[in-house]
């Protein structure tokens, strides 16, 4: 198959543009050389430009955030869809598949979703309908309790100071017992982030690492017989919303523009939409580094899949 040094090079096939953050544009340290450059050309050439993320960060939250890093709505975009965004229509519009409105908080607790609607946080497990599948971190005295993960935490950005410090992981382990908990109460669990893993820079300074995140604790979840009910990439609803945040209809004009197939690209494939691969950043350069092959990573349903290395034809920050 072909495989293009950068998305310019295919540029004109397409009208309007879906584009995966992490891994993408971002390596959760820095703008991948190149990837603004090639953003705002689109822009400039009158393309819509939808940052679609698996965050549970609501849109304009991320809007905010990638401004502070020098990205800007109008210039580099022009639209921004989350996961989140996705999951807090649901809660607002109670289109939730869950038995009841009572939600326990699993993981950092964030509960800025369910605010103001119909459904309530819970502290008590026994009293909850479902739990949602929060941030995958431990506090200092979680983390105690697994000396021998020692060298896979890495203290989160998330941390406030030395009192209130939280640890990302490179392994799912240390959350098992936790949800063997839920699953002893039959507690569905809602995600709004169906990414295993994303880059991130440890507090500490260093290179990005690939951290568990959300779907990997909801994989281990089904995986004990638990039922999920996930927003976001690869699932119909995120792509349904920015079709209509953007007033289009699915066609192979619309290009999905993502590192990670099992979610950006699969779930472009699914939404009847082109797909564009980078495979030499994020995730995808991730798993061919522990030897899993492209076609192994696509279970070889590649035909259809336009590859490029990179998005703006470089891979290296540093």
């Amino acid at each position: 198959m072909t495989v293009y040094e950068s998305f310019a090079e295919i540029a004109d096939r397409f009208s309007t543009l879906l584009v995966d953050a992490y891994g993408v544009f971002w390596d959760g340290g820095g703008f991948y050389p190149g990837s603004l450059e090639t953003l705002s050309d689109a822009v400039r050439r009158g393309k819509r430009v939808c940052v679609l993320s698996n965050t549970t960060s609501p849109g304009a939250d991320s809007v905010r955030t990638y401004a502070k890093r020098g990205m800007l709505q109008g210039v580099h975009y022009t639209d921004f869809v989350t996961s989140g965004d996705v999951l807090r229509k649901a809660v607002l519009e109670e289109k939730i598949d869950i038995p009841g409105r009572k939600i326990y908080m699993w993981g950092t607790p964030r509960g800025a979703l369910f605010a103001d609607s119909a459904y309530r946080l819970v502290d008590d497990i026994s009293a909850a309908d479902a739990f949602y599948i929060s941030i995958p971190q431990l506090t200092d005295r979680e983390k105690a309790n697994y000396p021998e993960f020692e060298d896979e935490f890495f203290l989160s950005r998330l941390s406030l100071d030395d009192d209130h410090r939280l640890w990302d992981t490179l392994t799912e382990k240390p959350f098992a017992a936790s949800l063997r908990e839920m699953l002893r109460h039959n507690l569905p669990a809602l995600c709004a982030n169906p990414d295993f893993r994303a880059f991130e820079k440890p507090k500490t300074g260093g290179e990005p690492r690939p951290v568990i995140r959300q779907g990997a604790v909801a994989e281990m979840y089904r995986r004990m017989g638990g039922r999920v009910v996930e927003f976001g990439k690869p699932h119909a609803n995120i792509y349904q919303c920015a079709f209509a945040v953007l007033g289009i209809a699915p066609s192979p004009q619309v290009a999905m523009i993502g590192d990670t197939f099992r979610t950006d690209i699969a779930g472009a494939l699914h939404a009847g939409i082109s797909a564009v691969w980078c495979i030499e950043t994020g995730m995808s350069r991730y798993e061919k580094e522990k030897g899993v092959s492209l076609e192994k990573q696509s279970n070889g349903a590649m035909e259809k899949v336009f590859l490029i290395k990179s998005l703006g034809g470089k891979t290296e920050n540093r």
